[in-house]
């Protein structure tokens, strides 16, 4: 359990960092004169990284266990963020968000195997909700505290600041154990491939899952600003309807294990799917205040507890040795989404107007809840290629 809680507390601070420098770095760029098409080039870097290496980072942990990845994944975050600070120019600016995508990825993959075969697989959708909470924390006060750095130190400073920051994960990995199951495993599993692992059934559902859980999250926070500023809202409004959703998220988290045992991983996803499908729909059709806030907290609750459970999802159904491998796929699944998303709905709302990317995103939510009835996994990773799917 003593690695548990390492972490739990690497996540934090492996993502907070990562939080508060992204928004920092558009901004920053602005600054040293970068064109709107430059900055949409930098902001790009960080996801083109974990897209292109999340498999081959989910094998390195596989083979090495979660010591190493973390801490290569620490020591380059440190890198990625020292640079601006050394080299303040925008080539430094691309290069280290390349690095910064690249690094979080690895740290992550680690800390989400780490967390899952830390803890019984009883006490596997709490462990979850755990680490849901402290990447939410993360995700929280990353920006906050970023923000206010930036006033008070200004950018490069803010950067050396969260080094600081990235050294805390870096120290604790020198202390993690390495597990009995990783000693008997890590010289004789070899590498399934993806097509072999994407054949398991129903990891492919709850990988698009994902995915479109993701769209929806990324969805809001880039285009409710804009859509909520056409309708009249002010900054400290559309400021507010933000955080509720995002502690909405998190408070609904606290339940997940509770909630699990009552209906089942599959029945869960598709119900808070559903509260997402119906919250998207509404978002368009009200300007009234009070019933935005409403609409935001089902939002927030609805996207929130998704995410983590298709995280276990796809950790029951990977074959003993390949958990970080199939980790690995999903979230190159979920950085695939979020690089073909904005793409594809802007599209739309120069078609069609901001409106309507909110009811196709809920037709969206909707079929997903369909579909997540679907996904049935045991309880754990199993030893068998082709690995028999029991009823939760």
């Amino acid at each position: 359990m003593k690695n548990h809680y390492i972490y739990l507390i690497s996540a934090l601070f492996v993502l907070l960092p990562v939080a508060a420098v992204r928004p920092m770095t558009s901004l920053f760029a602005e600054t040293l004169d970068a064109t709107m098409t430059e900055i949409g080039f930098i902001t790009a870097c960080y996801s083109v990284t974990p897209f292109l290496l999340a498999i081959f980072a989910g094998r390195f942990v596989d083979k090495y266990g979660e010591k190493i990845p973390i801490l290569i994944g620490s020591v380059s975050l440190v890198i990625a963020l020292i640079l601006p600070y050394l080299f303040p120019v925008l080539l430094t600016l691309y290069i280290s968000q390349l690095i910064l995508g690249g690094a979080q990825l690895l740290a992550i993959v680690a800390i989400q195997n780490g967390v899952a075969s830390s803890v019984p697989p009883s006490k596997r959708d709490q462990a979850f909700a755990n680490m849901s909470l402290f990447t939410s924390l993360g995700l929280m006060f990353g920006p906050l505290i970023g923000g206010y750095s930036t006033e008070h130190l200004g950018f490069q400073h803010s950067f050396l600041l969260f080094v600081f920051f990235s050294i805390v994960p870096l120290v604790l990995s020198l202390i993690i154990k390495k597990s009995n199951q990783q000693k008997l495993n890590s010289d004789k599993i070899k590498t399934m491939g993806v097509r072999k692992l994407l054949s398991i059934p129903k990891l492919k559902l709850s990988i698009f899952i994902s995915m479109i859980n993701l769209a929806a999250i990324d969805i809001f926070n880039v285009y409710y600003p804009l859509y909520s500023s056409s309708i009249g809202m002010s900054p400290s409004e559309i400021g507010w309807i933000l955080t509720i959703t995002a502690l909405a998220s998190v408070a609904i988290r606290v339940f997940i294990s509770t909630l699990t045992e009552k209906l089942g991983r599959a029945k869960l996803i598709s119900i808070f799917m559903f509260c997402g499908a119906v919250s998207y729909l509404a978002v368009p059709l009200t300007s009234y205040y009070p019933l935005i806030i409403l609409i935001s907290i089902l939002l927030g609750c609805g996207l929130g507890i998704t995410q983590p459970l298709t995280t276990i999802v796809s950790y029951n159904l990977a074959p003993i040795g390949h958990t970080g491998e199939v980790l690995g796929i999903r979230l190159a699944g979920n950085r695939f989404s979020q690089i073909i998303t904005p793409v594809i709905f802007a599209g739309i709302s120069n078609l069609i107007g901001l409106g309507a990317i909110f009811i196709f995103e809920a037709i969206l939510l909707g079929a997903g809840a369909v579909l997540a009835k679907g996904i049935r996994t045991r309880e754990g990773p199993t030893m068998k290629k082709k690995p028999k799917i029991r009823s939760m």
